[in-house]
């Protein structure tokens, strides 16, 4: 069986149970998705990382993860009081660990900047679930991102000439194009039918600010597995990759729908 029919069969499935679970599941099983998500997507990046992730950190990591995604269950905003955490405990851990070996300014970031890069838009993807009419902005922003990263990997893929960028040299200018265009056209498609009460101009440059988030978030999770040296951020999606490698464009795009929808 060829990569592409693997993608194209777990789309088949993954899409219906997606839509099942995010329409008919009460809040905490989305949640509980949304965790397994997330803590899917550490692991992918810790192992890309390599050995260089202590253990005990990336325990700590889980744990905090497991406690933030239940606060969500609870009325208030614990979650923020949460968020610090991931910066004290592994301080605390390099302050007493090993005095006389102190880890580097790179190595710190790359330790901490995982729960932020993954979970922090997955909370946000929640945030908006629980809004009014929250379940369509959540079918809304997969629809638009999936659609562009189905635009543009076929568009690339026939059309492609033009290289976007060294760091993912599968990318092109016409890729992009398509992309977005396939952003902006599902955008006004959804809106017109779920949300007519907005104006197109405004479905239409909320379309394409998501769709650049996306391509950028896309380039991101690119630029990782090219420091690492490895293709895809895991097995776990047969003939997509990773967690990481299926919602990098997500967690760049959530985080300006969120602000659209709360400002």
């Amino acid at each position: 069986m060829t990569a592409h029919m693997k993608r194209v069969i777990t789309a088949l499935i993954a899409v219906p149970l997606l839509t099942g679970i995010i329409w008919f599941a009460p809040f905490w099983v989305l949640t509980i998705v949304v965790l397994v998500v997330a803590l899917r997507g550490l692991y992918e990046f810790y192992a890309m990382l390599g050995p260089r992730v202590a253990k005990t950190i990336m325990f700590i990591t889980y744990v905090l993860t497991i406690l933030l995604f239940c606060s969500l269950l609870y009325k208030g905003l614990f979650f923020t009081a949460i968020l610090p955490l991931f910066v004290m405990f592994p301080l605390a851990f390099f302050l007493f660990s090993n005095v006389k070996n102190y880890p580097d300014s790179t190595y710190f970031a790359q330790t901490i900047i995982g729960p932020f890069y993954i979970c922090l838009p997955l909370i946000f993807f929640l945030l908006i679930a629980g809004l009014d009419q929250g379940k369509m902005w959540i079918f809304f922003i997969l629809a638009v991102i999936f659609a562009g990263d189905t635009g543009s990997f076929y568009v690339g893929r026939h059309l492609g000439k033009h290289k976007l960028t060294p760091i993912s040299p599968g990318k092109t200018w016409e890729g992009t194009v398509g992309g977005l265009l396939a952003n902006v056209l599902s955008a006004v498609i959804f809106g017109l039918l779920f949300f007519p009460s907005l104006s197109l101009i405004s479905i239409v440059v909320l379309a394409i600010v998501i769709g650049i988030s996306g391509q950028v978030g896309d380039l991101a999770e690119s630029l990782l597995k090219r420091i690492s040296n490895i293709k895809d951020s895991g097995t776990v999606l047969p003939g997509h990759g990773g967690i990481l490698d299926r919602i990098d464009s997500l967690l760049f795009a959530i985080p300006v729908l969120y602000l659209y929808l709360s400002y």
